[in-house]
């Protein structure tokens, strides 16, 4: 399992440091999704699960905002 965060958690190098920064939070939160499971098991991991959702969106969000 931790190879797989690692392999999510590198991003490509690029030029503005705030853009890279950004997807490797996207991949690391992406892994964490995976690692628990979409809604997870219990009470704590349904939690983390939506925390990790929001954040996503709100980095997927700002991701955006860069490229335009």
């Amino acid at each position: 399992m931790q190879e797989l965060m690692q392999g999510y958690s590198v991003a490509r190098p690029h030029h503005d440091q705030g853009h890279t920064r950004l997807l490797e939070e996207i991949a690391y939160l992406e892994a964490r999704l995976v690692a628990i499971g979409q809604t997870g098991d219990c009470a704590y991991e349904k939690s983390l699960a939506r925390s990790y959702s929001e954040l996503l969106r709100a980095r997927r969000m700002q991701l955006a905002a860069i490229r335009n």
